[in-house]
């Protein structure tokens, strides 16, 4: 029974994860497609989160849990080799594809975006004159600074 429970609560997640998907536009011509997107995302966070780091590990999970796989999606056609993967992922719309992921992170988190979170108890004297360390605020502007550069870069503009 318990089984079952945990079966429903992991397909509900993975309704969720994709629905902040479905405005992804999929590029491709629709009577080509052997490998439907949202099988395809569904695959990529499954083997990521079980550690895959390449498309290559990515496929070989696909090989390797597609029982784990279809209890969330048919998988009627299995799971794409690395190379028809990797050409499925590099002709989506990587500003779209962030906006999405961006827009689930922060659902999972609660989060808004933008929002670095900094421990208090780690702020609290955070710059030791004895062991030599950074203030935190330095730290703070470090982290400020690095993401207005990706975000930038990924805008095509410069930071101010």
């Amino acid at each position: 029974m318990a089984d079952a429970t945990t079966d429903c609560a992991a397909f509900d997640e993975t309704v969720v994860f994709l629905s902040y998907f479905k405005d992804l536009k999929d590029p491709r011509q629709q009577g080509k497609v052997t490998y439907p997107l949202d099988e395809i995302l569904l695959l990529c966070l499954l083997a990521v989160l079980a550690g895959a780091e390449t498309v290559v590990d990515i496929a070989l999970f696909g090989c390797k849990k597609r029982e784990l796989l279809r209890r969330f999606r048919p998988f009627k056609d299995g799971t794409p080799a690395h190379d028809h993967l990797g050409d499925i992922l590099a002709v989506l719309d990587a500003e779209q594809f962030q906006s999405c992921f961006v827009a689930w992170v922060a659902a999972l988190t609660r989060a808004p975006e933008g929002v670095i979170a900094i421990d208090g108890k780690t702020a609290r004297r955070s710059g030791g004159k004895k062991d030599g360390k950074a203030p935190l605020i330095n730290n703070c502007c470090v982290m400020w600074a690095l993401v207005r550069l990706c975000s930038s870069t990924l805008d095509g503009t410069r930071a101010a």
